[in-house]
């Protein structure tokens, strides 16, 4: 989200009039705490300070307008050496950073959310049906046995993902529109694709709020359920994100929009 040169201007001004940092006595919690609306969930406990970049902003410093409040320079020589600067915050960019609990003149994590948001996808292959109840040594030794044509032809990658849109709203990559006949003959079976609605940001964590609609047969109508995937961001550039889930990292590159994204997913159902 780039801001207009007026806003800019107002920015410098503000900091040639800033005379020192703001305090914060404001603990950092990393517990989720998720409270059940009629829409989605609201994510509570977040103790990240949101605002633009601001020029003087460098490798060492981070100068941030919060969305309340004057503009504040901080030391982020401890999250630039911990490797904790994600992405590359440009004037004029949305950013969120978490102040150390310890002296509130440091950041300990920063974050480019403008250049987070986006498409991002990654390779999926599917199984063959006979072997998605099988280990993972036993699917190994029966794919080795399984005719070449045959995985050319039915094992074919799809791109799978999410995109991160304004207003904390996210949408599914990978959906792919198919009969169930189609489905039924089909010898493989690719991993579910879940229904990403939202996302928010938990104390320098990326947090995905997935939903489908259950149905109350006693009230006879379609109430949400929720499923929310708590993510820490190892890295992010132009063209690339890590995220790790668990223990385990998942490496995702950035599609053009998720419609494209879509229709390669598409492209590949029909040829297969």
């Amino acid at each position: 989200m780039k801001i207009h040169f007026s806003i800019v201007y107002l920015c410098l001004t503000a900091l040639i009039a800033l005379g020192g940092c703001k305090k914060s006595t404001e603990k950092i919690d990393d517990q989720t705490d998720v409270m059940m609306t009629d829409d989605t969930p609201e994510i509570k406990g977040d103790s990240m300070l949101y605002g633009l970049s601001c020029d003087g902003t460098s490798d060492s410093v981070v100068v941030i307008w919060p969305f309340h409040g004057d503009p504040i320079t901080l030391s982020a020589l401890d999250a630039k050496s911990e490797g904790r600067v994600i992405g590359k915050p440009e004037i004029g960019d949305w950013i969120g950073v978490m102040l150390d609990p310890e002296d509130s003149t440091c950041v300990t994590m920063v974050i480019n959310l403008d250049e987070l948001k986006g498409t991002w996808t990654y390779p999926v292959m599917p199984v063959m049906k006979d072997l998605q109840h099988m280990s993972r040594r036993a699917q190994r030794r029966m794919m080795a046995h399984i005719d070449d044509s045959i995985k050319q032809n039915f094992l074919i990658p799809r791109e799978y993902g999410f995109t991160l849109k304004r207003s904390h709203n996210a949408t599914a990559v990978g959906r792919v529109m198919r009969s169930t006949t189609l489905e039924d003959d089909s010898p493989v079976v690719y991993p579910e694709v879940k229904n990403y609605q939202k996302w928010h940001m938990l104390n320098g964590r990326l947090v995905l709020i997935s939903g489908n609609y259950m149905r109350n047969v006693t009230a006879k109508a379609r109430k949400p359920r929720y499923s929310l995937d708590t993510l820490d961001i190892i890295s992010l550039n132009n063209d690339s994100l890590i995220l790790m889930q668990n223990g385990i990292r998942y490496g995702y590159h950035r599609k053009q929009n998720a419609m494209e994204a879509n229709k390669e997913a598409q492209a590949k159902a029909l040829k297969q």
